[in-house]
């Protein structure tokens, strides 16, 4: 037994027939696109500022950090005029580049006691005590 519901919705699907599609235009314009370009070259500029600021934040901070724990650097003594070669010899046995800053601009200076004598500030460097 047929289902007349089904043989009504066929004649219904056959009454569609397909639409004939739009001529297509004869010139394709484009949108300019400056203000997407514009905003690119924007956010590459402001991650590459952002990159640079944070690298020498660390690498700033990582020196600090290595400069506090550091020991004094021990420089020979110098003729007033620093050579290049100097310059790099210090650099190279130096624990920062911070450090050997301090040095060259703060000499240590020399010691005014005897030699039966010790400094009271001489021995409390070299002692080691545990907090």
């Amino acid at each position: 037994m047929p289902n007349l519901d089904d043989e009504r919705f066929e004649k219904y699907l056959k009454q569609f027939r397909p639409l004939a599609p739009d001529g297509l235009p004869a010139e394709i314009r484009r949108a300019p696109r400056r203000h997407s370009a514009l905003a690119i070259w924007a956010v590459g500029a402001t991650a590459i500022v952002i990159i640079g600021v944070a690298s020498l934040w660390i690498v700033n901070d990582r020196i600090t950090h290595q400069s506090n724990h550091s020991a004094s650097v021990n420089l020979p003594t110098r003729t007033p005029s620093l050579t290049m070669r100097e310059a790099n010899e210090l650099l190279v046995k130096a624990p920062s580049y911070k450090a050997v800053m301090n040095e060259l601009a703060f000499p240590p200076k020399s010691s005014t006691t005897s030699n039966d004598k010790q400094s009271a500030l001489a021995m409390l460097s070299e002692e080691k005590t545990k907090l």
